[in-house]
C-alpha cells in the first residue's frame, strides 16, 4: 500500500537518511519544497537515488488544468536544487497517479502509474 506523505517531509526525512548512512551522528543537509500552488496537490510516493547520488523523486502535482498529474523530479544531491522535471498528465482530464519506480537492467529509470477513476 502507497503511503502518502507531502513532498517536503519525504525530501527532508531522506535527506537525513542519506547522511545518516556514512555519518554516525545525521544531520539534514539540504530540504526542498515543490508547492504547485495554493492548496493544490503536491505529494512524493516514491524515491530512487540514481549512480550518482542524486535523488529521484515521484508523485502527483496538481496545477488545475486537466487534473491531477504524474510528475518525477531529479534533485542535485548536493543543495537539492531541480534537475529536471517530467509531468505526464492523463487524457480527458484524468488524474494520474505513480505507482512504482525502479531501475532497468542497462539503467534507465522505469517509471508505473494509473489512471484513477472510471475510464471509457
Amino acid at each position: 500500500m502507497i503511503q502518502f506523505r507531502p513532498l517536503t517531509f519525504v525530501i527532508a526525512v531522506t535527506g537525513l537518511f542519506l547522511v545518516g548512512a556514512a555519518l554516525a551522528d545525521p544531520s539534514l543537509v539540504w530540504i526542498d519544497q515543490h508547492d504547485g500552488g495554493a492548496n493544490f496537490v503536491d505529494d512524493g510516493f516514491c524515491l530512487l537515488v540514481d549512480p550518482d547520488g542524486n535523488l529521484i523523486v515521484g508523485g502527483e502535482s496538481s496545477d488545475l488544468v486537466g487534473g491531477t498529474d504524474m510528475c518525477i523530479r531529479k534533485l542535485d544531491r548536493t543543495d537539492g536544487h531541480e534537475l529536471w522535471d517530467y509531468r505526464y498528465r492523463g487524457y480527458d482530464d484524468k488524474d494520474v497517479a505513480i505507482s512504482e519506480m525502479t531501475w532497468d537492467t542497462v539503467g534507465q529509470l522505469l517509471v508505473a502509474g494509473f489512471i484513477r477513476g472510471c475510464v471509457g
